[in-house]
């Protein structure tokens, strides 16, 4: 909510062809009232029953609960069948992806949710295009965003849309946030994801990769550190993980540039070599790659918020 209503606080009067206040924010419960977050903050809510949906033109459903199995509460899915169609669009965060796709608002569109939540999300609705790496996806009236934090990037999407792109990128200059943020989900949940397949075996080889990422990490070597001959290994691997030995070593040694990138004063070609890219040339077009951007560049927009890079879109 605080993005919509920061419109008013950076943009003039007369720069808004449709007035000083284009949003109005409601947030609505079943039962209206105050509405205690999982965190301790108390939203002032109004029940869904006083929500006239034909005067509503952008619903955001949030999600919640553990990604793995999130709650669908069946009177929010009734109200979202009926009233979800009479909105110019409707947008879900995190895995309300689920909300929107049990209210059967999704059907045959591709949408994105919480990168933990995705595979039960392709299990429970087939008829639904689920991509687990964009930060958000716009298909059709139907916007999706991956978790949490993520909903800021939807949301200046959606003031983008609607205000055009000089004034959305003046509120993601107060926001100290990108417009559209570079890299997916695969930027910061691949190495974690990678850590934990609950394959000793592999825990282990994963933990020895990120100690030699400047070594020679072919497949003959690793299957020799596991243990396998290089077809088992392979094959094993990519059943177990879900990515070949290649992607996730290139996913690796992303994290560790990153970190070094933001937390150091260490020249690129040094950080290129230091985590296996060979050369400075190699890591610009790893990096353009996965995140759209170069390594400089990512160095000067997360140095100048003094975050670590690993942080900012964990969701």
């Amino acid at each position: 909510t605080d993005v919509f209503d920061l419109v008013r606080q950076v943009v003039s009067e007369t720069e808004l062809e449709i007035g000083a206040n284009p949003y109005r924010v409601i947030v609505g419960s079943v039962h209206g009232g105050f509405v205690r977050s999982a965190s301790g903050l108390l939203l002032a809510t109004a029940p869904l029953t006083d929500i006239d949906c034909t005067r509503v033109d952008t619903l955001i459903v949030p999600g919640g609960g553990p990604p793995g199995n999130p709650p669908v509460p069946a009177e929010v899915v009734a109200w979202l069948a009926t009233e979800g169609r009479k909105v110019r669009r409707i947008c879900s965060v995190c895995t309300g992806a689920f909300l929107i796709a049990e209210a059967g608002l999704a059907d045959g569109r591709r949408v994105t949710t919480h990168w933990m939540a995705a595979s039960t999300f392709a299990e429970r609705y087939p008829d639904i295009i689920v991509d687990s790496d964009p930060i958000f996806i716009k298909d059709g009236a139907i916007w999706s965003s991956a978790g949490f934090t993520a909903g800021l990037d939807l949301s200046l999407a959606l003031i983008e849309e609607d205000l055009g792109h000089d004034i959305a990128m003046r509120l993601a200059r107060a926001l100290v946030m990108f417009l559209k943020r570079p890299g997916g989900q695969s930027q910061f949940s691949a190495p974690l994801a990678s850590q934990s397949v609950g394959d000793s075996t592999f825990d282990k080889l994963h933990a020895w990769i990120m100690e030699h990422l400047a070594d020679d990490l072919h497949v003959v070597t690793l299957a020799e550190r596991a243990g396998m001959t290089p077809r088992t290994f392979a094959r094993r691997y990519v059943a177990k993980v879900g990515r070949t030995p290649a992607k996730t070593i290139e996913i690796f040694r992303l994290e560790a540039a990153c970190r070094q990138i933001v937390q150091t004063d260490m020249p690129l070609k040094k950080i290129a070599c230091e985590n296996g890219f060979g050369n400075e040339q190699n890591m610009r077009r790893t990096f353009w790659r996965h995140f759209g951007v170069y390594p400089q560049h990512y160095r000067d927009h997360f140095r100048s918020q003094k975050l670590d890079p690993a942080l900012i879109a964990a969701e």
